[in-house]
C-alpha cells in the first residue's frame, strides 16, 4: 500500500512539476488574449481542481477534513506544489493572470475572479508542513499542520462562489 501511494504521490507530482515548468509549442488563446495552455493555466486548473476535491470531501465528511484519507492527502500535496508554484511567480503578472483563469475553470467557479487574490493571498501564507510526506510515508500528519490547514480551507470555502 505505501508503494503504491509512493508511486502515485510521485507521479502526480512529477506532472505538476512538468506542467508548471513545461512550455507549449500550440496554443489557443482566449478572448482575454491569454494562453489557456499554458503552464500558469495548467497549474491555475491544479490549483482549482485540488480545492474543488477538498471542498466536496469537506462538505461530505460534515465540514472537516480527513488527513487519513489517501485521496485527500494527494489533493493537499498538488495543492501545496501550485501553491508553491504560484509563489515563485506572483510578480509576474501574465503568469498571475493565466494561473486565475485555470483556477476559475479548474474549481468549476468557486474561485472567481474576484475572490482569486484572496484565496491565492491566503494560501501562498500557509505552512503546509509535513503534508507532502505524510502523504508519501506513513499518512501522518502532525496536529498543528492539520489545524492550521483545517482552518485556512474552512475559512476559504465559506469564499467559494462569491
Amino acid at each position: 500500500m505505501k508503494a503504491k501511494l509512493s508511486l502515485v504521490a510521485l507521479v502526480m507530482a512529477g506532472f505538476i512539476v512538468f506542467a508548471a515548468c513545461g512550455t507549449t509549442s500550440s496554443s489557443s488563446t482566449s478572448s482575454s488574449g491569454s494562453t489557456a495552455s499554458s503552464a500558469a493555466y495548467t497549474t491555475g486548473q491544479s490549483f482549482g481542481g485540488s480545492l474543488l476535491g477538498l471542498y466536496s470531501q469537506y462538505k461530505s465528511n460534515g465540514n472537516k477534513i480527513d488527513f487519513k484519507n489517501t485521496t485527500t492527502l494527494l489533493q493537499l500535496m498538488q495543492l501545496s506544489t501550485s501553491v508553491t508554484v504560484i509563489k515563485q511567480n506572483l510578480s509576474n503578472k501574465t503568469f498571475y493572470g493565466q494561473f486565475v483563469q485555470g483556477a476559475v475553470v479548474g474549481s468549476q467557479q468557486n474561485v472567481t475572479q474576484s475572490n482569486a487574490s484572496s484565496i491565492i493571498d491566503t494560501l501562498t501564507g500557509l505552512n503546509f508542513g509535513n503534508i507532502a510526506q505524510a502523504s508519501t510515508g506513513n499518512g501522518t500528519v502532525n496536529s498543528s499542520t492539520a489545524t492550521t490547514v483545517t482552518n485556512t480551507l474552512s475559512t476559504l470555502f465559506n469564499m467559494f462562489g462569491k
